[in-house]
């Protein structure tokens, strides 16, 4: 440590031994003093340290007596108080409670002044010398709505305490029923702080909100998402509605139309889903944003133009969404297909596109003629797709016999047990959340007598019940060939999942209790975008207990046929 530094640091020990204890009347214990003087004499020599400005104010005024003449002091102070806001304004929070330290010893402070010091220790990470200044401030505040208050909004704000805080908003809310930001804040800590598990006090403080403030943007997205999660769906699309009424943005758009598709009505909300691209989200790029002005507007004749439709987000997108794309021809004069190079080649042996050019999207676009072009996840839309018309729910993905048996005599046990291909978690790129199956909680199946387990993902397996084929995949070919070697595939959702409904395998998929908007239908034999796909539903989130249980069941009817 260089001299300089160590010599501002003895200067400052010497400034503040000149008053070494608070004024008796600011009620501030030795201990306390000690530990804040411990603090600023360690945090001098930091890199953040007190500024030389500060540094010197206090040099200047140090000499004055706590007994000086009220006149002298009260302009001096003043001037330091507002000297505090100003570089607690900046961040300059060493600074400020340098200042602070000043007024402890020479003044009395009011009362905010030790919540003010509560937040600058929070500020500079100590929490629990700023939990004794806040609970000194609780001890001498005698506005009772005023302290719960202020104790509420800093355990919310600065110690992120959210159970505390609750508490406290809470009594607040016993004595001012006035205030509709409160019932926001507290629904929305119960959201953060308990999640899912929570939904009714959520709603319960959003609708206590709602009386107050019926046309708030924050509270009306609140109630929506609220009763959406906690599957009141007539509530749900009230809220939605009246959200759209008070200047909406697209995101609202976006997730309103998400939220009608999940209830099965795809046509206006696959229209509101068009809105995606304009929310901002950096997962919901136009996939030709550099070529916007060709982008199709879905309402000009394009019967005498060549459409280009661009794959977008993941595989599994891909696969769910191409079966469109033949329906096209009907609106078009002709229609260019683009998709991942990974996907290219099966869905070019699957021979479904008839009269369709299918592009690898590693050729060069600016080499394919074109005028106009879309989005792969727009065609319901374009084609005014409703749940009873989704095309080809039977399968409509083929891979040849011969390379089926090929990839069976390498990589299949010969058996006479049951063939069963498990997927238990999507690419971790993507977005995931909520989607995924811990692998061990697969054990409770693979123990099973009479079948043969395969992994069908790309990671490592470690469990000698489970054969891992991921390290065979070459592309998404030789996954198809896996796929159809098993009697029943068992997925969550993610893109094997998808491979196996549009190869019509009989698939079991597994489901968390909020699954992604686009699967509308899981209750039933199969959930509407594949027939061959039957739905097992968590009935609390991330809660696979009862999923795994029913899977058991339907796997020991399987065998006992």
């Amino acid at each position: 440590m260089c001299y300089y530094v160590l010599m501002i640091k003895e200067e400052i020990k010497i400034l503040l031994s000149v008053d070494e204890h608070a004024l008796e009347e600011n009620q501030i214990s030795s201990r306390m003093m000690t530990n804040l003087d411990e603090f600023i004499l360690q945090s001098s020599v930091s890199e953040s340290s007190i500024t030389a400005e500060v540094f010197n104010i206090y040099k200047k005024f140090v000499s004055m007596k706590q007994n000086a003449p009220e006149g002298m002091k009260n302009e001096l102070f003043l001037a330091m108080r507002n000297y505090i806001k100003e570089r607690t304004s900046v961040g300059a929070y060493l600074d400020a409670l340098f200042m602070y330290r000043f007024l402890l010893v020479k003044s009395k402070i009011s009362t905010a002044s030790y919540h003010e010091i509560a937040e600058i220790l929070t500020n500079l990470g100590q929490y629990e010398l700023g939990l004794e200044f806040i609970k000194l401030y609780e001890r001498v505040e005698t506005n009772k709505p005023l302290r719960i208050l202020t104790m509420a909004n800093f355990y919310n704000l600065h110690m992120k305490d959210y159970r505390t805080a609750i508490k406290y908003y809470e009594q607040y809310l016993k004595i001012d029923e006035t205030k509709s930001v409160v019932y926001t804040i507290v629904a929305s800590l119960y959201a953060k702080e308990y999640g899912e598990l929570s939904l009714k006090d959520q709603i319960y403080y959003f609708e206590k909100a709602y009386k107050l403030k019926p046309k708030d943007r924050l509270i009306l997205h609140g109630l929506a998402f609220g009763y959406e999660k906690y599957g009141d769906r007539s509530k749900a699309n009230r809220f939605y509605q009246e959200l759209l009424e008070v200047d909406p943005t697209a995101t609202d758009y976006y997730n309103y139309g998400a939220f009608l598709i999940s209830c099965g009505e795809f046509e206006l909300g696959h229209k509101y889903f068009t809105k995606r691209f304009e929310t901002g989200d950096i997962n919901l790029k136009y996939p030709l944003e550099n070529d916007i002005e060709r982008k199709w507007d879905f309402k000009s004749d394009i019967s005498s133009k060549t459409l280009l439709v661009h794959y977008e987000q993941g595989f599994g997108d891909t696969f769910m969404y191409c079966r469109f794309v033949p329906l096209l021809k009907g609106i078009a004069k002709k229609v260019v297909f683009v998709v991942q190079d990974e996907v290219y080649d099966l869905i070019k042996g699957s021979k479904f596109l008839t009269g369709i050019k299918l592009v690898s999207s590693k050729e060069d676009l600016s080499k394919v003629k074109y005028d106009v072009h879309m989005a792969l996840l727009d065609t319901p839309f374009v084609l005014k797709t409703r749940p009873n018309t989704i095309p080809t729910p039977e399968g409509y993905l083929k891979v040849s016999t011969a390379k089926v048996k090929e990839y069976g005599k390498l990589y299949i046990k010969p058996t006479k047990k049951i063939r069963v291909g498990v997927a238990y978690q999507g690419d971790k790129s993507a977005n995931y959340n909520g989607r995924d199956i811990d692998f061990t909680r697969f054990n409770r199946i693979f123990s099973l007598e009479g079948f043969e387990f395969y992994s069908l993902t790309k990671d490592v397996v470690e469990s000698d019940k489970v054969v891992a084929l991921g390290d065979t995949f070459k592309d998404f070919t030789d996954t198809a060939c896996a796929i159809k070697n098993m009697d029943i595939v068992i997925s969550t959702d993610n893109v094997i999942l998808n491979l196996a409904g549009a190869l019509g395998v009989k698939s079991y998929a597994l489901f968390n209790k909020h699954p992604n908007f686009r699967w509308y239908q899981l209750n039933g034999e199969n959930v509407g975008w594949y027939r061959s796909v039957m739905a097992i539903q968590a009935e609390e989130n991330n809660c696979w207990t009862t999923v795994f249980s029913e899977l058991i069941n339907i796997l020991c009817e399987y065998r006992n046929r």
